[in-house]
């Protein structure tokens, strides 16, 4: 989890500093392209959304306030408007291939193939709940964001937040399952 960015360096950063908003892009655009990447599926497209995420913070700054929400929750309603407004314009497939799934040098093949069919698995899998709970899900366990954040940035209570990655982690477990036996 990232430490949360200062006010002051906030206000450094509404003021203009190139330098401090430079800080900010190198503390969150790792997460940033994180999320977005498991929203469209595609490195590219990832890597121009959270380029755009970064320009519209830089453009928006002025009118970020502090006490409102934190600042990560923040950036990352302007990454998921971004996403929503990409599916919204493309409606493009949302199946997912992990660049994770890259061999390392000295594994053995059936562990690479064990873990890019785990890994496909479960991008798949992910693909099939609702928007919200796959949002919850990416938020949490990919971004490692607090539930308090996770919150403020789908404008949603922690306990609905709770629920929903309850849900969630049921419905995936109920997905793999089904494939499982399907498989056998």
């Amino acid at each position: 989890m990232l430490e949360a960015v200062s006010p002051e360096l906030i206000r450094r950063a509404q003021d203009g500093e190139t330098l401090v908003v430079s800080e900010i892009y190198d503390r969150y655009q790792q997460d940033v392209f994180r999320y977005m990447y498991y929203r469209v599926g595609d490195r590219q497209t990832a890597e121009d959304l959270t380029s755009e995420v970064f320009l519209r913070m830089i453009e928006k700054i002025s009118s970020y306030e502090i006490r409102r929400t934190s600042f990560q929750a923040w950036l990352f309603q302007i990454a998921r408007n971004l996403s929503i407004d990409h599916y919204r314009k493309t409606k493009s497939d949302s199946r997912i291939t992990l660049e994770e799934n890259i061999p390392g040098t000295g594994e053995e093949p059936l562990e690479i193939i064990d873990r890019e069919l785990t890994s496909e698995n479960l991008c798949r899998a992910l693909s099939e709940l609702p928007e919200h709970q796959r949002d919850v899900i990416v938020m949490r366990f990919v971004v490692g964001m607090p539930l308090r954040e996770v919150a403020q940035t789908l404008h949603k209570t922690e306990d609905s937040i709770k629920g929903l990655q309850r849900r969630a982690l049921l419905d995936l477990r109920d997905i793999l399952t089904e494939w499982e036996v399907s498989y056998v």
